[in-house]
């Protein structure tokens, strides 16, 4: 695990508010050459005032984004709540076939600077889609070869973000905890610490394959098929911490 998220998981729990946490995440996105960010967590359909957002996006282009409710044709959002896998976009891609709204909005988006980006998507349990966005007004490549070396980090720190985040900010309801075992707590725990199944099996003694059997009781039991999926809904459930 690299210096700049365990620097990100060790300040996290000390932030105050989200105010705090926006410059935190500022300053670990720009150690990883991410000057442009967008967290977002919503109820798809809902009206825009009852996002949750921090961003380093232009203002402009925030206010332009509102005003036009763009979160009804853009893309990103749209595939950001139909899946749970990370991807990379471009506004200057495959835009055959968009209506003269949809290409304001692309047109809108590079003249901000908001041009190419890669999104991962976080689905909550009570209906709620969350995202983290990192974007570039330069070139697709540039921020390509940036997310080959660093999306684990990224996937990492969006978790750790919307849990946080869960945590603190007022909720109707949390929903049934799910029941693990003390082995599935504790492998789950040191897999959201950046332990490979070989690190935790040395760790709590036990075998590889052992520590593999308890992650994926885990991943059953929260109805996920992947093991960041697990790590989020613990996470989320206070069954581990940051």
């Amino acid at each position: 695990m690299d210096t700049a998220f365990q620097r990100f998981m060790a300040e996290l729990p000390m932030q105050q508010d989200l105010s705090d946490v926006q410059s935190l995440l500022t300053r670990e996105l720009d150690y990883y050459g991410f000057r442009l960010f967008a967290y977002l967590s919503f109820v798809p359909g809902e009206n825009m005032d009852k996002v949750l957002a921090l961003t380093t996006y232009p203002s402009t282009w925030v206010k332009s984004y509102c005003s036009n409710r763009y979160d009804r044709l853009d893309p990103v959002i749209a595939r950001a709540v139909s899946t749970t896998l990370p991807f990379t976009w471009s506004i200057r891609a495959g835009r055959s076939g968009l209506t003269q709204r949809q290409r304001r909005f692309f047109d809108d988006a590079d003249d901000h600077g908001i041009r190419h980006g890669f999104t991962i998507p976080i689905h909550d349990r009570n209906g709620k889609t969350a995202s983290l966005t990192v974007a570039t007004s330069g070139e697709r490549s540039e921020i390509e070869s940036r997310i080959e070396i660093h999306q684990h980090a990224l996937h990492l720190i969006a978790i750790y973000l919307h849990a946080w985040i869960r945590r603190t900010q007022p909720t109707s309801e949390r929903g049934l905890r799910p029941m693990l075992t003390h082995r599935e707590i504790a492998c789950v725990q040191w897999a959201a610490r950046g332990k490979s199944a070989a690190d935790i099996a040395q760790i709590l003694r036990i075998k590889p394959r052992t520590v593999v059997f308890h992650i994926e009781n885990a991943k059953q039991k929260f109805g996920v098929a992947t093991l960041q999926q697990a790590i989020a809904h613990a996470l989320t459930y206070d069954i581990i911490f940051v």
